[in-house]
């Protein structure tokens, strides 16, 4: 797996990088979308209050997408939902969410793996535990990538953090450069006022 390593890069430079809050915020009307979960077979503790799903599990609320090999899910008594998600030997467990457009024109994604997911539909958190990589998309275009042994996703903020590991502390991150859209538009020919801004 290619992790962008940079030369140079400090664990905290990294991490301050990426808790930088972008504009976008997750869907908010994922919050009120009924959970649906799908797998080969599904136990239920009433001692615990747990349900067990096992075998090609899909958990999808909203925009919200989760996968993996094996799901511990509950309901806390307000209704809302916390699941612990771990993949099959060799293969990953998955999260995707749609966040709200900032622009019209743009479709915004996050989309994550790990060995190891945890949602927590209460505080608007995913934390992605080993080999965990998160990426940010526009359009289904690539823009942002966060590698690290433990990445928390707080939806509701649009923040990440993230954490190495034992063996190796360093956490990379490849971020895109933001453009202001508006001031793309008044620089292309044809604009109104560009004639008097270049003269």
């Amino acid at each position: 797996m290619n992790h962008w390593k940079s030369a140079g890069w400090s664990t905290r430079l990294a991490l301050v990088a990426c808790l930088v809050p972008w504009p976008a915020q997750a869907e908010r009307a994922d919050r009120n979308q009924p959970t649906l979960i799908v797998a080969d077979h599904q136990t239920v503790d009433d001692l615990k209050q747990v349900s067990v799903f096992t075998g090609h599990v899909v958990l999808t609320k909203g925009t919200i997408r989760v996968t993996g090999e094996r799901m511990e899910y509950r309901e806390d008594p307000e209704g809302y939902q916390y699941a612990v998600v771990t993949a099959a030997p060799g293969a990953q467990a998955t999260f995707h969410q749609r966040r709200d457009p900032i622009r019209p024109s743009i479709e915004e994604t996050i989309d994550g793996v790990a060995d190891r997911i945890e949602y927590d539909n209460r505080a608007d958190t995913v934390k992605l535990f080993t080999h965990a990589v998160v990426r940010r998309l526009e359009n289904g275009v690539e823009r942002d990538v966060f590698t690290g042994e433990k990445i928390t996703y707080d939806a509701r903020n649009s923040h990440y953090d993230l954490t190495g590991s034992t063996s190796d502390p360093r956490v990379t991150a490849r971020i895109a450069p933001r453009i202001d859209e508006s001031a793309e538009q008044a620089r292309k020919p044809g604009d109104p006022g560009a004639k008097g801004r270049n003269e």
